[in-house]
């Protein structure tokens, strides 16, 4: 039988695919190598789902390398778009920090109102089953896929497999490997969204693990990536945490991070404000740092590391501050303004959120996600050189992307019909 359209994965972008067709208009295959539904969606956000943000249509929060290719998929359908989707179906969402919106009713409620949309709009479901090879018949006969279940057909076929990140889901580069051997030009995927790997003495105390604190983090000497004012959290092998996983995206082998670990409320010059009150003012750094004002309290185990035999090797915070040379004051000053760290890497696929890189967009149509080369080829979602920031943004890229496709989709085959 020949499919109108045939789509590889049902995640995010291909669930969302399907159930943006016209109710039982067309003849809709989704295909998954996996026996489970949009794992993703599921493990997001611990379960609850970030399944958009408020700031999502923001061009400036994606990258890759031509970011512009999402402004027409994001302006044609938005958060906002989204979210009436959402809510007209009984679900509801709740903001929790910077715009992430989370789904109220919990990953799996997402999932479900994924599949219904799907199942409403006549797509059956084949899963379980892997595709092992795709070519392009002709116009007339569309695309045919050699597959677990054997010889498929489609006159549209529609790659939503997603990227490596998570492999224990079953998370593959196949798109990208299917991208290639089809002639299209690929951004090769690597991990974005990860904990870094820092190995200094300081840094590796097994005490520090699980230490979290807001932190500005920044990649040293470069303008092209923003700074990031998130929490940082310490592992057993680096860092982690918001800022650590933003910045991870921007970051490539052999570039430094600045950091700065002294709240905003610390003045840029408190050393050397340090520096001439001591000898008017009875104090030490520990309480200034970890007590006295608790607008200014950082965790007092970073600053026993960070200042301490292994890390900066100051004099004891606890001394008052009259036994302090200038010259340490000033060190303090500066480490807790501008810290520098050399990552050593990435904790690789296994820990990335999502994959950076992709199908290359000067491949894409940006108005439908279609391939140039190969009409009635599309690519939507995570398998695109398209990444958002974290929070929401890499979903809404997933329902923007889809959306896309969909309406184009849905014209081209209206005629067909005709």
């Amino acid at each position: 039988m020949m499919h109108d359209v045939i789509v590889v994965g049902a995640g995010a972008a291909g669930l969302f695919f399907a159930g943006s067709l016209p109710p039982g208009r067309f003849r809709v295959l989704l295909l998954d190598h996996s026996a489970k539904l949009a794992e993703k969606v599921r493990i997001s956000g611990g379960g609850r789902c970030n399944i958009t943000n408020l700031e999502a249509g923001r061009l400036e929060r994606y990258l890759g390398r031509e970011p512009r290719f999402a402004r027409q998929a994001l302006a044609g359908f938005g958060p906002e778009a989204f979210l009436s989707a959402f809510r007209r179906d009984g679900l509801s969402v709740h903001e929790k920090h910077r715009g992430q919106l989370f789904c109220d009713q919990g990953s799996n409620a997402v999932i479900r109102w994924l599949d219904a949309r799907a199942q409403a709009a006549g797509a059956k479901r084949l899963m379980s089953t892997r595709v092992h090879a795709v070519r392009h018949a002709t116009a007339e006969t569309g695309f045919i896929l050699e597959s677990d279940a054997g010889s498929l057909s489609c006159r549209m076929l529609v790659i939503a497999s997603g990227g490596p990140s998570i492999p224990a889901i079953g998370a593959s580069d196949w798109g990208q490997v299917l991208a290639r051997s089809m002639g299209l030009a690929v951004v090769p995927p690597r991990p974005a969204l990860v904990p870094l790997i820092v190995q200094t003495p300081w840094t590796s105390e097994a005490s520090l693990a699980g230490v979290s604190m807001p932190v500005r983090v920044s990649l040293s000497g470069q303008s092209h990536a923003p700074a990031f004012d998130e929490d940082l959290l310490f592992t057993h092998r680096g860092l982690s945490g918001p800022a650590i996983l933003q910045l991870s995206s921007y970051w490539s082998e052999d570039q430094a991070i600045d950091v700065r670990w002294a709240p905003a409320s610390l003045a840029a010059d408190f050393a050397e404000d340090w520096v001439k009150r001591k000898a008017l003012v009875a104090f030490n750094p520990e309480r200034m740092l970890n007590g006295s004002d608790p607008a200014l309290a950082m965790p007092k185990r970073f600053l026993q590391q960070r200042f301490g035999p292994s890390g900066a090797r100051l004099p004891d915070l606890s001394a008052p501050i009259q036994q302090w040379p200038d010259r340490a004051i000033r060190r303090l000053g500066e480490v807790l303004l501008r810290d520098r760290l050399q990552p050593s890497g990435t904790e690789g696929w296994k820990k990335a959120e999502v994959a950076a890189g992709g199908v290359e967009v000067r491949e894409l149509d940006p108005r439908s996600m279609q391939s140039f080369k190969h009409p009635g080829m599309f690519f939507i979602g995570e398998v695109v050189d398209v990444t958002g920031w974290l929070g929401g943004y890499n979903f809404q890229w997933a329902w923007s992307s889809a959306w896309s496709a969909a309406r184009a989709i849905s014209v081209i085959l209206e005629g067909y019909l005709k």
